[in-house]
């Protein structure tokens, strides 16, 4: 008779115990509640401090110290253990802020901008989350921390550089430019390598921070989220080791910048340059009537050129006003009409007759090559080109290139479009995308097929348009390329309208990013730019103060304009470099004779870094504990 008393005893024992387990249970799920949470807020603060200290060390505030510590607290996220599934929202969230306020500028072109910002924005924006969770695969697979986050951040820099057409802009290396020594490295690695040792030593700091002290802040209130053990710690991971190897890496490259460096005093001289910049807003490109305005000022601002005595003279992109015409082979004026979009070929202005004389004319080739023999000097402009062959139209923007003694020597067209600024991917499928641009439905130029190296009194040009000059591997491609004589350019031409951003943090970006390719490839550029900021930039990546800079008094554009000279690229009040100003930028080109193995090589380490994040990700790394 004990047995069944005992099973009842039993029964009465656990039912007793129920509440209490349950109150277990029920206090473990309130627990682990609270660690999810807790390290959701952690990611949130985390990622916000990293989009903060980032947009820093860019422009407009340009604090370049801080670049060094910027992914700290990112990669606090990659040594977390384990974090929540909404913490890829949260990084997808942050990224997207971050792109939406570094890139405001784009609003300003036009309204219809504000969707391409969007649409941009959201794009970049998968790179937050993409760094992260392709560093913690790589990590936990057994690649050290130290080399799996500069290698991750590198690589994406990189497919950054391709993918949609590419963006090239806000490298983390960029925020370097004014350490000299420092990006010289960038003539091997490309400025690729300027990021990889900056988010190397951004590593090594986070590696620094002890889990106990991250705990202490009250930045996770979980116990076990941050676990120092996820992976044998490498012997590189090692706090002081990882020190040791981030101030070794560093101090090795401004050494070799050191190195490599040339004084300025010893480049050899070059061509004689006057870089006329304009001052007009966007909307004057496409207005009719104001191009004869526009073209005046700047006749007068070349004009103004002569006392000067320039090898060279460089209008910005498209400032020459009417376009370039071409009609080739045997193309009928049957066939050329049938081209031509219709509000062109059903206009009433102009009979058939009229518009086949207008397109097989070469008068503004006879005009341009006027300008050049009435200021005795070789003229680089911005115009649009137009071709006609028997089966299409295509629109180019292009470089024309004339010298006074020779006349009309050919033409450059642009290589690198900007998306939706000109043109319009899968219009044909979609037509609803031209509401994207301010343009119209017949918006678009063809990409020009080679680069172009134009000669002048001894020395080789080649040209850059627009936002050319912000790409590495086709910067590579242009100073590399050799004439009919196997020699390559002696400076590079850009050619661009900064005007669209009205004066904002955007022109100070694209000088920036053009500092790079002048380090990568050790060849001069010169700056045309309407609305600023032209300027003169060496082989050592230095953005140097030009000879003289003459500005012309607004108030007298309009008759015989009046000039004043001012002193230095900056604005002694606001410590900006000058912008927004009718002017003529003169110097004389610094040459450099260094060769560059980053022309040779091209991408090499950028691409090394990618198959080793795409191993990473597949394939185990076998180490040993420290």
């Amino acid at each position: 008779m004990s047995k069944p008393s005992d099973a009842t005893d039993v029964q009465e024992s656990n039912a007793g115990l129920r509440p209490e387990i349950e109150q277990i249970i029920a206090s473990g799920q309130r627990r682990v509640s609270k660690e999810r949470s807790g390290s959701a807020l952690t990611v949130l603060m985390l990622c916000s401090a990293s989009a903060v200290l980032l947009w820093s060390c860019f422009t407009p505030l340009d604090f370049s110290p801080i670049a060094w510590i910027a992914l700290v607290p990112l990669i606090q996220v990659v040594r977390l253990n384990s974090i929540p599934r909404w913490s890829w929202m949260i990084l997808f969230i942050t990224g997207f802020i971050w792109s939406a306020v570094t890139l405001q500028w784009m609003r300003l072109g036009d309204p219809a901008m504000i969707i391409a910002l969007l649409a941009l924005s959201f794009y970049l924006a998968f790179y937050f989350p993409a760094f992260v969770w392709i560093s913690r695969r790589i990590h936990s697979r057994g690649f050290p921390l130290l080399i799996a986050v500069p290698v991750v951040w590198t690589s994406l820099e990189y497919v950054r550089a391709y993918l949609l057409t590419g963006f090239s802009w806000y490298y983390l290396g960029h925020s370097q430019y004014q350490w000299s020594a420092f990006i010289q490295i960038a003539d091997i690695t490309g400025a690729y390598g300027v990021s990889f040792v900056v988010a190397l030593a951004n590593t090594a700091v986070a590696i620094q921070i002890p889990y106990n002290l991250l705990k202490s802040w009250n930045l996770d209130s979980g116990a076990s989220a941050i676990e120092e053990h996820q992976v044998p710690r490498q012997f590189v991971d090692r706090p002081r080791t990882a020190g040791l190897i981030a101030v070794s890496v560093v101090t090795l490259c401004c050494g070799y910048g050191s190195v490599r460096s040339v004084d300025p005093a010893s480049f050899r001289a070059g061509p004689v340059v006057a870089l006329i910049q304009g001052n007009f807003s966007p909307e004057v490109k496409h207005d009719p009537e104001e191009w004869v305005t526009r073209y005046q000022i700047h006749d007068q601002l070349t004009r103004r050129c002569v006392d000067l005595r320039p090898d060279l003279i460089v209008w910005p992109e498209t400032m020459w006003p009417w376009p370039d015409r071409t009609v080739e082979g045997d193309v009928t004026d049957e066939q050329l009409l049938e081209q031509l979009p219709p509000p062109m070929r059903e206009s009433g202005d102009f009979t058939p007759e009229m518009i086949s004389r207008i397109w097989r004319s070469d008068d503004v080739r006879k005009s341009l090559h006027d300008h050049a023999a009435a200021v005795g000097a070789a003229l680089m402009m911005g115009i649009e080109s137009h071709v006609v062959s028997a089966s299409d139209l295509k629109a180019f923007n292009s470089a024309a290139f004339v010298r006074p003694d020779l006349g009309y020597m050919g033409r450059y067209d642009k290589i690198h479009r900007v998306i939706f600024g000109e043109y319009i991917p899968l219009k044909s499928i979609f037509p609803w995308l031209t509401n994207l641009t301010p343009f119209g439905p017949y918006f678009g130029i063809a990409a020009g097929e080679s680069p172009m190296i134009f000669e002048t009194a001894g020395f080789r040009l080649a040209p850059l348009i627009c936002f050319e000059d912000t790409v590495p591997h086709l910067v590579r491609r242009i100073a590399g390329k050799q004439d009919e004589s196997g020699q390559a350019c002696d400076v590079l031409v850009n050619l661009t309208n900064d005007a669209w951003f009205r004066g904002s943090s955007e022109l100070d970006q694209h000088l920036i990013t053009a500092v790079f390719r002048c380090v990568e490839t050790r060849k001069p550029l010169v700056r045309a730019v309407n609305g600023g900021i032209s300027a003169f930039i060496d082989g050592n990546g230095t953005i140097r103060e030009p000879d003289q800079i003459l500005v012309a008094e607004e108030s007298t554009m309009s008759l015989t304009p009046a000039f004043r000279t001012v002193s230095g690229m900056r604005d002694p009040e606001t410590g900006r470099w000058r912008r927004q100003m009718s002017a003529i930028v003169f110097g004389q080109v610094p040459l450099d004779d260094r060769r560059s193995l980053y022309l040779q090589i091209g991408d090499v380490f950028a691409a090394s870094c990618l198959v080793a994040m795409l191993v990473g990700c597949f394939k185990r790394v076998h180490v040993s504990a420290a």
